[in-house]
């Protein structure tokens, strides 16, 4: 049903296309849900594994190093994990092999260009457990050659959890399971980029195996022409990873001691957000709409539960922060609340923005917007992190850290709320 400029209701012509296209998208956030809830759990399990097993100085030196290769990555996928999926959906089945092979040639040479720079970084930057370090870069970039993007893009949940994920997190369990066993840490680093390359290879061959359109070349000049088009969302991604992945290296570079606390205290603020992944893919498939006055009622009821949401991770996280990360690190780490409030207000204003940025401002096609409340994050939090380390210590990163987030979500917000108010005036 529709609602017409009187507020009668009426029948909605397409009402049964939009019934399948609710009913798919709930099956394919079912199956994605599930890859996230597996890769969560085993990421929370692998936390205390790490700290009680291999020490504070282990978990810190990994930290740092995923860091490092969390940005390295943005130029090794280098947009196709943005723009990838939304492609594959409009291609034709006999024009997908040509363009996953086009982009995997390209993202094969910009890993062997990253990785190598990425790890002269690490090892700078840490200054010690130089074979772990290299191991830890070398797993977060090549997850750039992973297959994920193009099962999102085909609608293929199922190849999404076992080709994509599966492998990736089996690694990780044997490497753990390894650790706690004889405490070697290098072995769960090793495990763990065995179950990436495990990963990669595996969707490689499924998606080139089913789709014969393509042409096998190695040409770096082709590789250099595919990735025309693709700068914005490089420059979009780029510059959000600063000020999400620059915060731990500034700290281990300033105050090394506080490391190993900020990672813990970071990472679970990254796993609240990646158990919320699902409902952000269900609303990017909902709010969109052809009828305006539906898709601006649906955002609205969006951006309410993205403050709503947004106002109870952070409470939670405020209050029981210290408690979930002396569970976690097994009472090896405390993260004290002067660290815990300010990393919860950053919490809130991530899971807000991501709810009001990916599915309400794009189904507007406001991503200008988008773009704009990034950089306008990352010139904040740039400007604040460093002479806040340097007063308040490590919780002065948090707060110039929460105060980027916060100018995101205000920007977002300056940008939606018009369109809201305006389409509520039509109506009344």
């Amino acid at each position: 049903m529709r609602t017409t400029l009187r507020g009668r209701p009426q029948p909605d012509a397409d009402g049964g296309r939009e019934r399948v296209n609710t009913s798919k998208v709930l099956r394919f956030a079912g199956g994605y849900g599930l890859s996230v809830a597996i890769s969560g759990i085993v990421s929370l399990a692998v936390i205390p594994a790490i700290i009680v097993a291999a020490g504070a100085d282990a978990w810190a030196t990994i930290a740092v190093a995923q860091a490092v290769a969390g940005f390295a990555f943005v130029f090794a996928v280098y947009g196709w994990g943005v723009v990838g999926p939304t492609e594959v959906a409009k291609l034709t089945p006999d024009r997908r092999g040509q363009y996953f092979y086009d982009s995997l040639l390209s993202r094969t040479w910009l890993c062997l260009i990253v990785i190598p720079a990425a790890t002269v970084i690490a090892i700078l930057v840490i200054g010690h457990d130089e074979l772990l370090a290299a191991l830890t870069v070398t797993s977060g970039i090549l997850v750039a050659l992973g297959s994920g993007w193009f099962f999102v893009g085909e609608s293929s949940p199922i190849r999404f959890l076992l080709i994509d994920t599966v492998p990736r997190i089996a690694g990780t369990v044997a490497g753990a399971v390894v650790l706690i066993a004889t405490g070697d840490i290098i072995a769960f680093a090793a495990l763990q980029l065995a179950g990436v390359v495990a990963s990669t290879a595996l969707g490689v061959w499924n998606i080139l195996t089913r789709h014969h359109d393509w042409r096998f070349t190695l040409s770096p000049i082709r590789a250099v022409r595919n990735l025309r088009g693709q700068a914005s969302p490089v420059a979009m991604s780029a510059t959000a990873s600063v000020y999400v992945n620059v915060p731990i290296v500034l700290i281990d570079l300033f105050l090394p001691s506080a490391t190993a606390v900020y990672a813990l205290a970071e990472r679970i603020v990254r796993l609240a957000l990646y158990s919320t992944r699902p409902i952000v893919q269900i609303a990017q498939g909902w709010v969109p709409s052809p009828d305006p006055l539906e898709q601006a009622a649906r955002a609205r009821r969006i951006t309410a539960i993205a403050l709503g949401l947004g106002a109870l991770g952070g409470l939670v996280y405020a209050v029981a922060g210290p408690w979930i990360g002396d569970v976690l690190s097994g009472g090896e780490l405390t993260i004290p609340f002067a660290l815990a409030v300010p990393m919860g207000i950053n919490l809130a204003a991530i899971l807000a923005s991501q709810l009001t940025g990916f599915a309400c401002l794009t189904a507007f096609g406001l991503t200008r917007a988008l773009a704009t409340s990034t950089i306008v994050g990352a010139v904040v939090g740039t400007a604040l992190m460093y002479p806040l380390l340097l007063w308040i210590g490590a919780p002065g990163v948090a707060w110039g850290l929460a105060a980027a987030e916060l100018c995101v979500l205000i920007v977002q917000l300056a940008a939606l709320v018009p369109r809201l108010r305006r389409h509520e005036q039509v109506v009344s």
